[in-house]
């Protein structure tokens, strides 16, 4: 199972002081971890930031996921109360190792991504679900990084260089507004569990119509950021109209926050 390219270079360019050793070490701990699951490998997945091989074991489908990143364990311990609530695949292993992190979970199956999914047959009610279960729910760590922080850091970056393709740093005077709304919504947010990323490579097709969330961005925050992520990701992407409305309806959530979070992304251009 060797590492893409494109993966490889990826790693490279962001976490120069760590890939190289990490990218080699990728082998035998993958060995190791699939001796331990009786598991057998079936093919590499894309990823940007990460080395994700799906496999059978005696316990049904499973991902393995190896990742550079320091925050990777704050994202598996967001990724196991996903798990938990059953709006993300559950997850059987996260480890540590001296150059990264593993996480063995169950594979989402059909695990077709919303960004793929058929607009005229769109259940938004289905999809509403799994930020209807996240409202209210505790953030599973404390010492979680803010998503308020990480937003703001992006605000004031006038040097973005992490930005979506095709997209440029948001003008200077969009920013403005969007750190005044960031200001407010930070006033009064209750930090609590947030995936972080709800875009629609992230939300994949389960079992009898279910949405799971995987690879969360390792913060605390709140659903309404998530439901504003996955409705303004859902215009650009499937050209459904009012999804911000829909989403607000049918997970129940303060629909007057989501707008103002929709608008805050927007400018962070995430």
């Amino acid at each position: 199972m060797k590492v893409p390219d494109k993966l490889a270079n990826s790693v490279r360019a962001r976490w120069p002081d760590r890939a190289d050793t990490w990218l080699t070490s990728i082998s035998s701990e993958l060995d190791e971890l699939t001796h331990q699951h009786s598991a057998t490998l079936q093919r590499v997945l894309p990823a940007r930031y990460a080395f994700v091989v799906s496999a059978t074991s005696p316990h049904g489908p499973l991902i393995f996921r190896a990742s550079p990143d320091p925050a990777a364990l704050d994202q598996a311990t967001v990724a196991e109360a996903l798990g938990r609530l059953d709006i993300g695949p559950k997850i059987h292993l996260t480890t540590s190792t001296d150059t990264g992190s593993w996480t063995v979970m169950e594979q989402v199956i059909p695990g077709t991504p919303l960004a793929d999914a058929n607009p005229a047959t769109l259940d938004i009610e289905a999809l509403a679900r799994p930020v209807r279960a996240m409202a209210g729910q505790p953030a599973p760590s404390p010492d979680l990084p803010l998503i308020t922080d990480w937003l703001r850091d992006r605000l004031i970056n006038d040097n973005l260089t992490e930005l979506p393709e095709g997209e440029q740093v948001a003008p200077k005077a969009e920013r403005a507004y969007a750190l005044e709304l960031l200001d407010d919504l930070t006033a009064d947010m209750r930090p609590g569990l947030c995936h972080g990323d709800a875009s629609p490579w992230n939300v994949l097709t389960g079992h009898d119509g279910q949405w799971k969330l995987i690879d969360p961005r390792g913060m605390q925050g709140e659903p309404e950021y998530d439901a504003a992520v996955m409705a303004f990701k859902l215009q650009h992407f499937l050209s459904i109209s009012n999804a911000e409305g829909k989403i607000a309806d049918l997970s129940q959530l303060d629909s007057t926050r989501i707008d103002a979070w929709e608008t805050v992304a927007r400018a962070a251009r995430i």
